[in-house]
């Protein structure tokens, strides 16, 4: 990624960091962790990147992409996803795969069955709870049966925030960590802690429904 590029993501972490919820975009570590699942296919499959930001994993995925691929990538920022199509995907026109850019909430994405795999990069722990139970939920619905969903967060993020917070951010707080604890327990089926990144980050897989076979995670 260029330095331009971090700088856009930075600049836009200072317009509105609750949105954005980084000062920095993935490594690329964190992104062939997150790539991991999409890399150990077998078969053509249909992918949604969910928060792309200025494409450091949207890159990565880019390049795994084989005849008979699909990969949506779903960014709500209007700057990024501008950066996305002209720096990151023009450049691989006529690659393997078919590439699309949806601009809008991840929530709203109406594809159910559609998705063998859906990785976020969205600031979870800094929407409201009932925003995390609609983007689970669409995601959830949009993936096939033994589908993954990979997602990360920040190694120690939500139990310093429930510590340091107070009021009613500290009550938000709670709140959203209920929501994913509870899901981690009951579809979590992987996780891995990627320390070269900053901050280090937990990446997570999950699997809704389980297929009969389980679903490969990668390396």
């Amino acid at each position: 990624m260029s330095l331009s590029e971090h700088f856009c993501f930075f600049q836009q972490y200072l317009v509105d960091p609750a949105a954005v919820g980084a000062w920095a975009p993935s490594s690329k570590w964190l992104a062939a962790a997150l790539a991991a699942p999409f890399a150990g296919r077998t078969t053509p499959a249909c992918l949604l990147e969910a928060g792309a930001g200025t494409g450091s994993v949207t890159r990565r995925l880019a390049g795994l992409l084989r005849d008979g691929d699909r990969l949506d990538v779903c960014e709500i920022n209007p700057v990024f996803a501008r950066v996305i199509r002209e720096r990151v995907l023009a450049p691989r026109a006529g690659l393997p795969g078919e590439v699309r850019v949806l601009c809008g909430p991840a929530q709203e994405i109406d594809a159910p069955g559609t998705y063998d795999f859906v990785i976020s990069s969205l600031p979870l722990t800094v929407f409201e709870p009932d925003v995390v139970e609609a983007i689970l939920g669409g995601i959830r619905r949009n993936l096939r049966p033994g589908g993954v969903f990979t997602y990360f967060e920040y190694v120690a993020m939500r139990g310093l925030a429930k510590a340091v917070f107070v009021g009613r951010e500290r009550t938000r707080t709670h709140a959203v960590s209920d929501v994913l604890d509870e899901s981690i327990g009951r579809y979590q089926v992987a996780c891995r802690t990627v320390w070269r990144n900053i901050p280090p980050a937990i990446v997570r897989y999950w699997v809704f429904d389980p297929p009969d076979v389980a679903p490969p995670l990668g390396a």
